[in-house]
Order: structure tokens, then C-alpha cells, then sequence
């Protein structure tokens, strides 16, 4: 399957992620994920996306078709930000928990969330890492249509 153009979808906001997963869940629905493949990739994007608004102050969002020759095709979702690195990004992933470790029940109200978004994109997805840039960080996650068996 050849590559397509790579969608960026510029992310000031927590509402601009609605283009961002909009968009994510079309491009999953051209190259023929399933109809819950699709929505899952879609919150896999908006997580990212949302991430960016909360943490990472201003980046983009960038969906692109890969190919795998064992998995077939896929999309790649890369958040690049201005944000601070992460701490610990094993531990970010972690239901209930930040960059930082395990988060306060008191304080899920004010942070406007639970501490699942990056949980939810490890299992949404078949890859997750990070990397910083000389301006923040990226963070990559990619579903193929034929997923790998899990760790």
C-alpha cells in the first residue's frame, strides 16, 4: 500500500482535537479498518491531541499511512509539542498516573482528567514512544490493520 500525504492538524486548543480524530477516523475508514479499528484509532488521536492543548501548549498532529510487511497497512499518529519532556514516560502511560507517578483522586477535577489518555493509546495502538525535540517533544503511536500479538 503506498503512503499517502501526511495530515497535520495544528492543536492550540482542546477543541481542535475534534478535527484531529475526525480525521484520524476517515483515513482509518479509507484503508479499511474496521468500524471499532476506526473509533479506536480515533481516540487514540484525540488523546494525543488533547494531550498537546493540556501539557504541551501548542504542536500538531500528524496522520500518516504506513506499511508494514507483516502487518499491512497502518496509520502513524505523531503529537509534536512545545511542552516539557516527560519524567517518565512508562510510568505516564499507567492508569491513574502522570509523568510523575500516581496521581491524587482529590486532584482529577482540577486536571480535567483521570490519568488514562496515554494508558489508552498504548492499548488502542500497536507502538507508543517518545522522543524529545530541540523545542519539546513528539510522541508516535501507530495501529496496523493485522496487529502484532501483545507483550
Amino acid at each position: 500500500m503506498e503512503g499517502g500525504a501526511a495530515r497535520r492538524h495544528l492543536v492550540q486548543h482542546v477543541i481542535d482535537a475534534f478535527a484531529a480524530r475526525r480525521a484520524a477516523r476517515e483515513l482509518a475508514s479509507e484503508i479499511g479498518f474496521d468500524p471499532r479499528a476506526c473509533v479506536e484509532i480515533a481516540i487514540a488521536t484525540s488523546e494525543l491531541a488533547v494531550n498537546i492543548a493540556k501539557y504541551g501548549v501548542r504542536g500538531h498532529v500528524t496522520l500518516e499511512i504506513v506499511d508494514h510487511p507483516r502487518y499491512g497497512p497502518g496509520i502513524s499518529i505523531t503529537a509534536s509539542d512545545c511542552g516539557p519532556p516527560f519524567h517518565d514516560f512508562e510510568m505516564a502511560k499507567r492508569d491513574g498516573c502522570d509523568d510523575a507517578g500516581p496521581l491524587d483522586p482529590v486532584e482529577f477535577f482540577n486536571r480535567h482528567g483521570l490519568g488514562t489518555g496515554l494508558g489508552a493509546v498504548s492499548r488502542f495502538t500497536d507502538e507508543l514512544g517518545w522522543e524529545p525535540t530541540a523545542d519539546g517533544k513528539l510522541v508516535r503511536a501507530v495501529r496496523y490493520k493485522n496487529r502484532p500479538p501483545r507483550a
